[in-house]
């Protein structure tokens, strides 16, 4: 059977999308993966069997070798190195409640902890669930195999952080009370929103100024929030939106995005546990929010 370039592009490119961004944290790198991809496959397509078998392993693959290379490169990463958020939604309108946890910016935060291959079976099992059978084939491993490492992955991530603990809706009027007070230096509302075991990270890419490394509990976070608002965020722009699921922030200055800002809700659904500063230029993408 022909199948035509432009019917296999409109089938599968979103889907590939997703899986590069989940292995990847990239938009951009995902995106290049996936044209590339095509690229290699428009001369070809009659003789692939099983074509989303195909494609998925060719994508993952692409992937791994890319991962392999950019640990090195982040461990000489000025500071740490956060996903890039996102406000692109690649799975199917049907799909988008059962897969909310798996698109959460929590998840791909903890997916920064895995080894490649590690990150590969947990996307495949836990933001599209894969059987086991598919896996082993999509990676080339045996079954048993990828159970051991889905396992092992497994033990380092924590289920409280994937746990969805409020509505969007009110999760959004949660943080708009946070950016409020950040403007405002308002430092009493941001202890009231923060637990005192909160971490604050920042991502500048050494483009920016910004923290190092991250700032451990309460006190300090919100003395450093009071002090980087005063020193430029006061009179900055900003908009509500949703960013991988969950209600974000983006800072404008003269209608250029300059900064995102994540937050990540402890389970309980009142406080929040982690706060997330995205301001590396290479990350935050003019016209998508």
């Amino acid at each position: 059977m022909t199948i035509h370039f432009q019917t296999l592009y409109a089938t599968y490119y979103s889907y590939l999308n997703s899986v590069a961004y989940h292995m990847l944290g990239s938009v951009s790198d995902a995106e290049d993966v996936v044209q590339e991809l095509f690229l290699d496959v428009h001369d070809k397509l009659d003789r692939i069997e099983h074509l989303k078998t195909y494609l998925t392993r060719a994508t993952t693959n692409r992937c791994l070798n890319i991962l392999q290379s950019a640990r090195k490169k982040r461990e000489v990463y000025p500071g740490t190195w956060l996903p890039e958020p996102t406000s692109e939604v690649w799975q199917q309108p049907n799909q988008l409640a059962e897969q909310r946890e798996s698109l959460s910016y929590a998840f791909m935060i903890m997916l920064e902890q895995l080894e490649p291959l590690e990150r590969a079976i947990i996307v495949m099992r836990e933001a599209y669930d894969y059987p086991y059978a598919e896996i082993a084939q999509v990676l080339d491993k045996s079954e048993v195999n990828c159970r051991k490492i889905y396992s092992r992955a497994k033990k380092k991530l924590d289920p409280e952080r994937l746990k969805t603990p409020v509505s969007q809706g009110q999760q959004a009027l949660l943080v708009e009370q946070f950016v409020t007070a950040f403007q405002k230096g308002d430092s009493h509302t941001l202890v009231r929103l923060l637990r005192d075991t909160s971490i604050l990270v920042s991502d500048g890419g050494g483009k920016v100024s910004t923290a190092i490394n991250p700032i451990y509990g309460r006190e300090r976070v919100v003395s450093f929030l009071v002090g980087v608002s005063a020193k430029r965020y006061t009179h900055l722009a900003y908009k509500m939106t949703i960013l991988n699921g969950h209600p974000a922030v983006v800072f404008y200055e003269k209608e250029t995005p300059v900064s995102l800002l994540m937050l990540e809700m402890e389970s309980r659904g009142s406080h929040f546990q982690n706060v997330y500063f995205v301001i590396n230029p290479d990350k935050i993408r003019l016209g998508h929010y």
